[in-house]
């Protein structure tokens, strides 16, 4: 990712060997023009004049002219300043101070330093040997055939083969671009670390955007790591937390602490302690207080399980959940219960398996399968398969049931207010008598029928339709013997029923 790195390091190899072969030894004069004593500059003082060369150990150092200051080991150039050893690094400038016994020098205005790949230009670059640092404060900016750094100051430090570049960062790439703090790079373990606020956007249709205020890249392994509010966000994901981990090579991203992924184009959020993507399957699996929250206009629906998975959908492009074991859902109009669940974003259906059980306001719905319809963001249609129940509780002992092969449950702004059943239909309804401010129970209505509908108003079983060959019979309240009661099937579940949002994370039997 940081290839320009690299290219910088031309400049380390430069200072370490440089160091190695640099004693005290004198600025060697190899050739000027015209030599000239200046003694109001001082004793052994000397101008030079006219394609002056000198040499300490193999660096040569070109300029038009000089001023010699033989006694002190050193000399201040002028004009097309000209530093190289070898073929390999060149530095230029229009002024050079250079001091022999201190091993440092001060290149000023217009200063390059290249290495054929790349060029690093700014107004004042400085070299010490001795202490194998090379520095910048006026802003630099390195070039090569894909990339730009800027910074206002950069550091180079060849005996801990690292370099800093500090203040106002930017690496441009035709696929990316990086802006941070401070930027270090160490060429022994060919890792980049990011200091103080960092982004890095790459560009293209799959643009990702990333921020963090600490963080490395590892360029030869591909392993990257963010964190200190790190969050990566692309077209339609985002994903938050405290620590967030990418291997390129295998292509799996892991994310640690308080992890928050979004899905924005289906309003849904994962809360985890801890998620791992994998790339090249499309798969992502959160764990350890798995949270899985869609939006529903003003209302959302939290759903926790043990684990949650998220497979992408290459066909239609979007993302498929699932839900594995102790599944828990919480809304404020309807609350839910069961092993495993599944959410088709293709469908819009949120699919209940293993004892599922549902409760609106006042019902209770279970069913061997239970399907959960979304449209425009609200639940339209709840179908339960097989074994097919709804209760109601009337007090203490006695309950309004309705038992059939299949029911299908029908939303009205938001509310469940029509249940169609079909097949087998079985009702326990009790009568209640209105007597000023106040309701008794009167009788109990034990019917059977094909097929029947349940009409709910204000959560409460308001009428019931029966159809097909309808039999019915209404009994006084204390005629029918308790186990007559209850349909066959019934079970009332409220201990597993979620009471808020945070209660989702309840352990209750299975």
């Amino acid at each position: 990712m940081f290839r320009i790195l690299f290219f910088s390091v031309a400049l380390l190899f430069l200072l370490q060997e440089y160091s190695m072969c640099q004693e005290t030894e004198q600025v060697e004069l190899v050739h000027a023009n015209t030599l000239e004593g200046d003694e109001k500059l001082g004793k052994n003082v000397f101008r030079l004049i006219g394609n002056v060369q000198f040499r300490h150990n193999d660096v040569l150092m070109h300029c038009d002219s000089a001023y010699r200051f033989s006694d002190e080991n050193r000399f201040d150039a002028f004009g097309n300043i000209h530093i190289n050893r070898g073929d390999t690094v060149h530095a230029y400038g229009n002024l050079l101070k250079y001091d022999g016994n201190s091993k440092t020098a001060r290149i000023f205005e217009n200063v390059r330093l290249t290495d054929r790949k790349m060029e690093l230009t700014t107004s004042q670059l400085n070299f010490n040997t001795q202490s194998n640092i090379a520095d910048y404060h006026t802003g630099g900016k390195i070039v090569d055939r894909e990339n730009v750094l800027t910074s206002k100051r950069g550091y180079y430090f060849a005996s801990q083969k690292s370099m800093y570049f500090k203040d106002s960062v930017v690496l441009v790439n035709p696929k990316y671009v990086v802006e941070c703090d401070t930027l270090k790079y160490n060429t022994a373990t060919s890792t980049a670390f990011f200091l103080g606020p960092t982004t890095i956007e790459s560009k293209g249709s799959d643009s990702t955007f990333i921020f963090c205020n600490n963080g490395w890249y590892n360029t030869e392994s591909g392993k990257s790591y963010f964190s200190d509010n790190a969050f990566m966000q692309s077209k339609n994901q985002r994903l938050l937390g405290d620590s967030l981990f990418y291997d390129r090579q295998l292509g799996i991203g892991e994310a640690l602490g308080r992890v928050e992924a979004f899905d924005l184009d289906n309003e849904i959020i994962v809360h985890s302690d801890y998620a791992v993507y994998y790339d090249l399957e499309r798969r992502s699996i959160a764990t350890g207080n798995a949270v899985f929250t869609q939006k529903f206009g003003s209302d959302s629906l939290f759903l926790h399980s043990d684990t949650l998975l998220a497979v992408w959908d290459s066909l239609d492009n979007r993302k498929s959940y699932f839900a594995f074991h102790h599944v828990r859902i919480f809304k404020s109009d309807l609350q839910g219960a069961c092993d495993s669940l599944t959410y088709f974003a293709s469908d819009s259906i949120i699919r209940m398996y293993y004892r599922p059980v549902l409760w609106s306001e006042q019902n209770q719905m279970t069913a061997d399968t239970i399907h959960l319809r979304l449209l425009n963001s609200n639940i339209d249609k709840m179908l339960f398969y097989n074994s097919a129940f709804i209760a109601s509780k009337v007090d203490s002992l006695r309950y309004n049931q309705v038992r059939g092969k299949n029911m299908t449950g029908y939303f009205k702004e938001s509310k469940l207010h029509k249940i169609d059943v079909e097949g087998n239909g079985q009702t326990i309804y009790y009568v209640k008598e209105k007597k000023e401010n106040s309701e008794r129970l009167t009788g109990v209505n034990r019917a059977e029928c094909s097929n029947l509908s349940v009409i709910v108003n204000e959560s409460k079983v308001e009428k019931i339709f029966l159809y097909t060959k309808p039999e019915g019979t209404l009994y006084p309240i204390n005629e029918l013997k308790p186990e007559e009661l209850k349909l066959k099937g019934f079970s009332w579940q409220e201990e597993k029923r979620p009471v808020s949002r945070e209660d989702i994370f309840r352990r209750t039997p299975d």
